[in-house]
């Protein structure tokens, strides 16, 4: 059983890690510094091209940069070379994104694992490919086991596991959970206000999303046969102004 650690969240997974996994930042959202220097602390770093930016407003220097630099600041990746920081360079026209890149070459480096950050936010399309290049990853030899930051977490488990997960910022939680790669069958779930046992999530059929946490239990998850995405994040009141 290999513990899984992230700022706000212990997950107790089923399978062993050779090593720890790989971080890689992307260039969406900025995650929020004081989180961003909790989840980096200790981990090996990759940038997918502007991913650099905030790694160094939280005080890190990646071991690379894959990308483009399209949308990275000129400054900041002279600033990266005078540190060491090994670079890929693509050209802007490209068959695939920096992300996809950054995945492709960790699975030929050998890592096994990867947790991607910078992910969120910004246009659909770009986060339905973020969310699903995890799936083409897996055949590159590599395989995310969450998209992170402070606002969202989503974690990836496979058939034949089940996760115990810990949250801490219980107040104002959901809890979605999303089958990915094709349908979710021997779908459970306990710990939640609405509990599953044993049934299958089909992606035409998206009903299980804005489940509630127990205040004294931890969600525990399983899923018989596929990808099952676990998605955390926090309702935040909306005000509402009437027109004069």
């Amino acid at each position: 059983m290999a513990v899984l650690s992230l700022p706000g969240f212990t997950a107790e997974t089923p399978f062993e890690m050779e090593r720890p996994p790989l971080v890689i930042v992307a260039g969406g959202r900025p995650p929020a510094i004081s989180w961003l220097k909790k989840f980096l602390h200790g981990k090996e770093i990759w940038c997918a091209d502007s991913g650099i930016v905030p790694c160094i407003n939280a005080g890190f220097f990646p071991a690379r940069i894959i990308g483009d630099g399209d949308s990275s600041p000129g400054d900041i990746i002279e600033l990266a070379q005078k540190k060491g920081v090994m670079i890929d360079k693509y050209p802007s026209d490209k068959d695939f994104t920096d992300l996809q890149l950054a995945l492709f070459r960790a699975g030929e480096e050998g890592y096994s694992s990867v947790l991607v950050s910078g992910c969120w936010g910004g246009r659909f399309d770009h986060l339905w490919s973020v969310v699903h290049s995890a799936v083409w990853a897996r055949e590159r030899g590599t395989r995310v086991l969450a998209f992170a930051d402070h606002d969202e977490v989503l974690f990836l488990l496979s058939g034949g596991e089940e996760w115990k997960i810990n949250v801490t910022r219980r107040k104002g939680a959901v809890l979605s959970l999303l089958p990915l790669a094709g349908d979710c069958h021997g779908v459970s779930i306990s710990g939640t206000r609405w509990s599953l046992e044993k049934i299958s999530l089909l992606q035409a059929h998206p009903f299980s999303v804005s489940n509630r946490l127990l205040e004294t239990e931890n969600p525990r998850i399983s899923v018989s046969e596929g990808i099952l995405g676990v998605y955390f994040g926090w309702e935040k009141k909306r005000a509402f102004k009437l027109p004069a």
